[in-house]
């Protein structure tokens, strides 16, 4: 599965990004489309650039495999990534692979070599194919940019096992529904979603009377890493099994979601803000508030474009949590205060001593900073 840009409020625009591209092929084959009928029960081979191996995959194992750029380089980091991978199932691939000799760094991590058969004359295709067998015999060769019918010959007489070009089929545009939805309607479903009395019967309904929150959520909880059923069938079995907290913080990023007039940036800051502030709120035990709410929301005045003030006013949260937006008030207040001045870079302003008294070195700050914009690039 590649990624091309569309037309529209989704358009690409500017500089290429490898990064979002990655991120906008996996949101939107696993959540926009049936991944199954596009792949026809088949693993998505899906490229991965060097920052999106370091972050953390939310699908299923089954359904892809890692396809790793030519660009993306062994260091340590990536090493020890596609190590986690292989540990959880996932296959690697090796993308457009040019060398000659078996002294890629990669290559006892990979499960597939995707060869780029116009690099190599007939005999050293041969040779080169001979070599990662002997080396690897566990590999999968695929021979990529086979147009003609004497390329296949030739990569079926080297021993390849597998083959993908024009010859074989030229590539389908796969578009999933994306659906527009208005800035009140949008306000109006996260006053529903936050409403400090919600049971999660009343939760499970307002989610369910939004087909387009279902069904996006439905496909997030089913194709995510988690411990669960073969199967979740019904948003009743994802509440139960991912509990109200979080399925209210995956609905709330569903749910600004829909606002797909903001850029991209907008929607990366904000989750980035919201995960970097949960991660640093979980030893905090406050159960009335949501470290990933108050960073997700402390952004809502970019979203809806008016005075942060006013928009927290109309929504029926707790007056601990618009404390800790607007005023900064109370250990959330001060997690905030410190995802804001991380974000700005603003480091000599925090406060250290404040957050050692919580249980919050710089070593966890730091973990927790590099966490959440790994998730943050998984989820958009």
């Amino acid at each position: 599965m590649l990624f091309r840009p569309t037309t529209g409020v989704n358009a690409l625009v500017g500089p290429f990004d490898g990064d979002l591209a990655t991120q906008q092929v996996m949101l939107s084959a696993f959540t926009e489309t049936n991944i199954r009928e596009v792949c026809e029960n088949t693993p998505a081979f899906i490229n991965f650039t060097a920052n999106t191996l370091k972050a953390d995959i939310p699908f299923n194992a089954s359904e892809m495999v890692i396809e790793v750029l030519e660009t993306v380089e062994a260091d340590e980091e990536v090493v020890a990534a596609i190590k986690r991978y292989r540990k959880r199932d996932y296959p690697i691939a090796l993308d457009d692979y040019r060398s000659k000799t078996t002294d890629h760094p990669l290559l006892p991590l990979a499960d597939i070599v995707k060869l780029d058969y116009p690099f190599y004359t007939a005999e050293e295709l041969v040779q080169v194919v001979t070599r990662l067998k002997r080396a690897h015999p566990h590999l999968k060769i695929i021979a990529e940019k086979i147009e003609t019918h004497e390329d296949l010959a030739i990569c079926q007489q080297a021993g390849c096992d597998l083959f993908q070009g024009y010859f074989l089929s030229r590539p389908v545009p796969v578009e999933g529904q994306h659906l527009p939805h208005s800035r009140v309607a949008v306000l109006a479903l996260l006053a529903e979603l936050n409403r400090e009395d919600a049971s999660i019967r009343e939760l499970t309904e307002t989610i369910q009377r939004d087909a387009f929150m279902s069904v996006r959520l439905m496909k997030m909880v089913n194709s995510a890493y988690y411990q669960r059923p073969p199967d979740i069938t019904s948003v009743q079995m994802a509440v139960a099994l991912l509990g109200q907290r979080r399925i209210r913080n995956l609905a709330n990023m569903l749910a600004l979601s829909k606002l797909d007039d903001k850029p991209h940036a907008l929607q990366k800051l904000a989750l980035t803000r919201g995960y970097l502030c949960e991660g640093l709120a979980a030893n905090l035990h406050d159960e009335l508030i949501s470290g990933f709410t108050v960073g997700l929301f402390s952004s809502l005045d970019a979203f809806f474009d008016r005075p942060l003030e006013e928009i927290l006013e109309e929504l029926p949260l707790h007056d601990s949590l618009k404390g800790a937006i607007l005023e900064h008030r109370g250990p959330m207040g001060l997690v905030l205060a410190t995802a804001l001045h991380i974000e700005r870079g603003e480091l000599e302003a925090i406060d250290w001593p404040a957050l050692n008294a919580l249980g919050l070195p710089v070593e966890r700050i730091s973990h927790a900073q590099q966490s959440a914009v790994g998730m943050a690039n998984m989820q958009l």
